[in-house]
């Protein structure tokens, strides 16, 4: 009798998650804070390559309010991607090896592959943003979305229209959390044990049902921090971006054995 067939394919067995307290993130921005100043320069030239991606990205989206209002969100969506360089310094810092910009970046394009994987999943989430945004805004405006040459009052500012933002706002939460919770600790992860996409992901998903009040209050956390990003025209995310990604790396290391 032949043997019965086993299945191929399967998930690596998920590595043990700690249970932290629900301040713990504080220590990771404290942690992430000290890795960005011992390494400054290194740090904030990525920081600045992703403020000019986020420029180039309002530029060309800039026709519609509908299409920058998606455009802005997808790219905080997609930020934990973005994040091997500071992965890559450090990992380098903890190590004890040097700290250039070189050397993070020739860390970033090797391990920073694995990554493309989880973009695609992230990329997912954006497509179904960009849809979802350019619908709610085409029946708030009665299919005929405002450009921003138009004056800024009219278009946005004088609306009576309670019930769009709430609507808005509320789906882009929501899809904010999913990505949230699909990434929190999956990036770093597959940047440093080159692990599958998927066995990452429900890693990511195990963190954060072990540890819902601390994760609630890592994401409010970055919440905070790239809201005062974008309030200062994306210059404040040099800083803030090279910070959170830090910080996510020590978040990554407190979690995940």
């Amino acid at each position: 009798m032949d043997k019965p067939l086993h299945v191929t394919g399967q998930f690596a067995p998920l590595p043990r998650v700690a249970h932290v307290a629900a301040l713990r993130p504080l220590l990771w921005v404290r942690l992430g804070w000290d890795d960005l100043r011992h390494t400054p320069g290194p740090s904030i030239a990525h920081g600045l390559l992703l403020v000019m991606m986020g420029w180039l990205i309002v530029m060309f989206f800039s026709a519609q309010v509908d299409l920058l209002a998606a455009a802005v969100c997808a790219y905080a969506l997609v930020g934990p991607v973005f994040g091997a360089g500071f992965y890559e310094l450090s990992r380098l810092r903890a190590a004890g090896q040097p700290t250039s910009f070189d050397a993070s970046l020739d860390g970033a394009l090797k391990n920073g592959m694995r990554l493309a994987s989880l973009g695609l999943v992230l990329a997912a989430l954006v497509v179904v943003w960009v849809w979802l945004s350019g619908l709610l805004f085409a029946r708030a405006f009665g299919g005929v979305p405002p450009s921003l040459s138009d004056n800024l009052y009219r278009t946005i500012l004088d609306w009576n229209y309670a019930g769009f933002y709430v609507t808005y706002l509320s789906t882009g939460a929501i899809l904010a959390l999913l990505a949230f919770i699909v990434s929190a600790v999956s990036a770093p992860m597959i940047f440093d044990r080159a692990a599958g996409t998927g066995t990452a992901i429900l890693t990511s998903l195990k963190a954060v049902g072990t540890n819902p009040a601390a994760m609630a209050v890592w994401a409010v956390l970055i919440a905070l921090l790239t809201a005062v990003g974008f309030a200062t025209f994306l210059l404040g995310l040099a800083v803030i971006l090279p910070w959170l990604g830090h910080a996510t790396w020590h978040a990554y290391r407190d979690l995940v054995a």
